[in-house]
């Protein structure tokens, strides 16, 4: 083995990782320890590259275009991290016989044959007995003799992920009729109740039609301690004769991107995964369960962009506790903090040393680089001890670090006849919200010296709708592929097909039929379907110019690249519409395009990045252009490298859009609360996010602070029939009743636009975890429509982060709610004047961090102190609705601006839109 330990271990020999052909009785596994990880079968590897549009932190994986040759290629992965097979999650759905996905556990099976690697089901969502029962006999009878089922003592093992929400009597009655059936199983209870509190007397209920028990992560949602629920269950299960199962987790992100929950629950750095290790019974314990391996709205442990030390710190973890001794002969040092952080807030970055052979202590020391490379603060030497999983951790206040819009680790690991120095991914100061929530996790050795890699980036605008990057690089080894990333989102390969085109990207999601086509002056560089492998004829390039799509299902969405001109017309034909026929510059400023139940998106975003072909160079230049339909003071640019080695480096990043040198005073909470700071229902209740027991900042303040205009997170929507974000890159998608645009003008004036009209029945979504805690502006015009008699929620939030609610009372005056929680008081003010209903009112709320204020029409009407706060909470806003009890808000809004810092009527430095796109009609 190389003893430089690579990100990407799968390019190992194949013969260190799997045996040549499985031996006898291979799966038999009752007397072997096991890693397990828990699988989602729609995340397989051949669908990688369209989970870009819904992630900021994607896998790395690069799929074939085939499925068997996509597994075997991930087992070999997993077991290169150290676990020994997945447990595949089936689902359950109310109208269906069979379950969800068991089609695809059988051919994963086939993909693991000539292999060790193990695939059993994990049972999801309650059915009847009768269905359950009908669908493992099926299933047992298919394929339960597979040489890579696993068995325990001839057993098939069948795992459960919904166990508590059957009945001990009706588990009783699966086993009875099962083995009636034949089938002899070896059961495994997932034994969570969430937010109850575990009990001896309902844990032995559990158990008694158990052969088995595991917990699917240890969050403390319950309000208990993780080690009091670790040991409890596992004494209950000892007491009961059932073997236990501990389990590691590493936190959950929650899926805020794509929309399906705004959920967080802590990841503290490394700490969440390694104490979930410590409750490991080492020696006594069989089996170790990993949450997940690819479930991305949780947490995955496959190779992911942001978190490149995951497979390091899985098979650490996975070897001692299987008592393999290290041999990784360097030093393996892995760091951890918040992509994101909002200034004022205490910076928690987090060491840890990965047991290794390296020769005496290992010394860990740092700095934090301004936007200049300048250095704005240090990272005192730390000693850590090779043998153990050691810790560390540097606590920066970075109010006074504010102006920079992000700050740049530059680490130094040694140990004796050993030293690397190396630029991680870059800290992002951000106002107003979190929106890629990732904690990076990134390993010191993996990142590439400033002497193996030298590289520029250059940003030129060269149209209101186009802007040109030019990159040059020159490395010491051989580069496998170059992306280019805008606001953390890959937007375009850097591929020898890429060079001095202008590119454009399309999700297209629905259940149509349909066909896309260019005129001559554009192509179709790549295309990719879910669930759709290479040559399958119902999703097919006919041409370079068009893609044919035939039974197109509203769960398998397809990504195109192409390259064309601004004025390259598309033409999109679907069966029950005549041909649509659209410029490129047209459905890039629309960015969301819908015929019938097909929408296409103009997406900021490669959704084909992950299969193009990867390249093999050390040096070279590039250009190339996009054509965007909004250009923002906000957008960020820079490059990711990463070499055939699997080693990695970065681009300076760029603001193109941005004044060098303006800076905007403002009020910050300076707070040690982040993210993973316990609060309501994220679990982990009284438990520290720090390793330190003397931790400033407890206690919030208000301190002021100069702060760039790019670092301000912001939105508009003009609602001029369609949901752009103009400031922004989170375009609404209302549903079209009874959620209606309307002209702004009943005489139909010119240029008069259009607006968004609620009629009380329900609240508009608009996109999670959007919305600013602290310094806030939120400005609109309402027309409010007479005969309220209740309080309305104009725009309302669920969570508990110390956001912002507008309200309107039945007499007209504006009421603001400070949200709260059980550490930050709710803060009320209401307006001295009413708004007249059946009129048009501009109103403007800001919070300063210092003072609630209510404008009307650009006067100040109204204002209170408020005191210090910082909570984060899930957060999900709403136009016309949302707030607790009120009734939903029934008028009319236009011209929504919100942002992440406090602006008066009339601040030059308010953000306003740098272009205006007209919709396409």
């Amino acid at each position: 083995m190389n003893h430089r330990r690579h990100l990407f271990l799968f390019l190992l020999p194949l013969a260190l990782i799997f045996s040549s052909s499985p031996p006898a009785h291979a799966a038999e596994v009752a007397d072997q320890t096991l890693a397990w990880a828990h699988y989602t079968p729609w995340c397989t590897p051949l669908n990688t590259t369209l989970t870009i549009p819904n992630y900021y932190n994607y896998p790395l994986f690069r799929s074939t275009g085939d499925n068997q040759a996509d597994w075997a290629q991930e087992y070999r992965q997993a077991k290169a991290q150290g676990i020994d097979g997945f447990f595949v999650d089936l689902v359950f759905s109310k109208n269906q016989q069979k379950a969800i996905y068991s089609d695809t556990l059988h051919a994963m099976l086939k993909a693991a044959e000539g292999s060790d690697f193990l695939i059993a089901p994990c049972l999801d969502v309650k059915t009847t007995v009768e269905k359950q029962v009908a669908e493992l006999d099926r299933m047992l009878t298919l394929f339960g003799h597979h040489p890579n089922y696993p068995r325990y003592n001839n057993k098939p093992i069948v795992v459960t992920y919904t166990w508590s929400q059957w009945t001990p009597d009706e588990w009783q009655a699966i086993r009875t009729q099962l083995h009636d059936k034949g089938h002899d199983i070896y059961l495994v209870a997932h034994l969570a109740r969430s937010y109850q509190k575990q009990t001896r007397e309902w844990l032995l209920t559990q158990l008694a039609n158990a052969d088995a028990a595991y917990a699917f992560g240890f969050r403390g949602l319950d309000g208990m301690p993780r080690d009091y629920t670790a040991s409890l269950i596992s004494t209950v299960a000892d007491e009961a004769g059932k073997p236990y199962m501990p389990g590691l987790v590493h936190g959950y992100y929650g899926a805020w991107l794509n929309g399906r929950n705004d959920f967080y629950q802590p990841h503290q750095g490394f700490d969440q995964l390694h104490k979930s290790f410590q409750l490991v019974r080492q020696g006594r314990d069989r089996w170790l369960h990993f949450t997940t391996w690819n479930d991305h709205d949780e947490s995955s442990l496959l190779p992911m962009l942001f978190t490149t030390a995951t497979p390091l710190l899985t098979k650490a973890y996975a070897d001692a506790f299987k008592g393999i001794p290290p041999s990784t002969p360097q030093p393996e040092v892995c760091f951890a903090y918040h992509r994101e952080e909002i200034p004022g807030t205490l910076l928690r970055i987090e060491a840890i040393n990965l047991p290794n052979l390296a020769r005496g202590p290992v010394s860990v020391k740092g700095l934090l680089l301004d936007r200049d490379a300048k250095t704005v603060a240090t990272l005192d030497e730390k000693k850590l001890t090779p043998k153990d999983f050691d810790r560390a951790e540097w606590l920066i206040p970075t109010a006074p670090l504010a102006a920079s819009p992000h700050l740049t680790p530059r680490i130094t690991i040694s140990s004796p006849g050993y030293e690397h120095t190396a630029s991680l991914p870059p800290i992002l100061l951000v106002n107003g919200w979190h929106q890629n929530a990732v904690t990076v996790k990134a390993p010191v050795r993996q990142h590439l010296s400033p002497a193996e890699l030298k590289n520029t980036l250059n940003l030129r605008p060269t149209s209101p709708d186009t802007i040109e990057a030019t990159l040059t690089y020159e490395a010491t080894s051989d580069i496998a592929s170059i992306t280019l990333f805008r606001n953390d989102r890959p937007i375009a390969p850097i591929l020898p097909a890429t060079h001095g085109k202008t590119l454009m990207n399309l999700y297209i999601k629905g259940s149509s039929n349909y066909e896309i086509s260019t005129d001559p002056t554009g192509e179709i560089l790549n295309a990719a379907r879910k669930f759709s492998e290479k040559n399958d004829p119902t999703f097919r390039l006919v041409t370079t110019t068009t893609l044919v799509c035939k039974q197109g299902k509203d769960w398998a969405p397809a990504g195109l690249i192409l390259a064309l001109t601004p004025d390259t017309r598309l033409t999109i034909k679907t069966p029950r519409n005549p041909p649509l026929i659209i410029t490129a510059r047209e459905l890039a400023e629309t960015e969301l395009l819908r015929l019938d139940n097909l929408q296409i998106e103009s997406l900021p975003a490669d959704p084909t990045l992950q299969n193009h072909p990867a390249l093999k160079i050390k040096n070279g230049h590039h250009t190339l252009s996009l054509l965007i339909g909004a250009q923002h003071v906000s957008d960020m640019y820079y490059t990711r490298y990463e070499t055939t080695d699997g080693r990695v480096a970065f681009s300076e990043i760029a603001y193109p859009f941005a004044t060098p040198g303006k800076l905007i005073p403002v009020n910050l909470i300076e707070t040690s609360i982040n993210l993973e700071t316990s609060s309501g229902a994220s679990g982990m209740k009284g438990e520290s996010e720090y390793l330190s027991a003397d931790v400033p900042f407890r206690t919030p303040t208000v301190v002021t602070a100069h702060i760039p205009p790019e670092t301000i997170r912001a939105g508009h929507w003009s609602f001029d029939g369609h949901g752009r974000d103009s400031l922004g890159d989170m375009p609404m998608m209302p549903p079209p009743s009874p959620i209606l645009f309307a002209p702004r003008s009943e005489n139909n004036e010119p240029d008069a636009g259009q607006v968004l009209v609620l009629d009380g029945k329900q609240p508009l979504k608009m996109r999670l975890r959007t919305w600013p805690i602290g310094n806030a502006t939120v400005d609109f015009q309402l027309n409010p429509t007479p005969g309220a008699t209740k309080p309305q929620s104009v725009i309302g939030r669920g969570g508990w982060s110390d956001a912002i609610n507008i309200n309107l009372l039945p007499d007209g005056r504006v009421e603001v709610v400070r949200n709260g929680n059980e550490t930050v008081p709710v803060e009320t003010l209401h307006s001295r004047s009413p708004l007249p209903f059946g009129q048009w009112s501009r109103l403007r709320v800001t919070n300063d961090n210092r003072h609630l204020r209510i404008y009307i029409n650009d006067q100040l009407d109204a204002e209170k102190s408020v005191s210090p706060a910082r909570s984060y909470g899930n957060s999900t806003w709403y136009l016309g609705g949302g707030y607790k009890t009120y009734a939903n808000y029934r008028g009319r809004i236009d011209n929504l601006t919100v942002c992440g810092a406090a602006f008066a009527p009339g601040d030059p430095n308010f953000p306003i839109p740098l272009t205006r796109g007209s919709a396409h009609p």
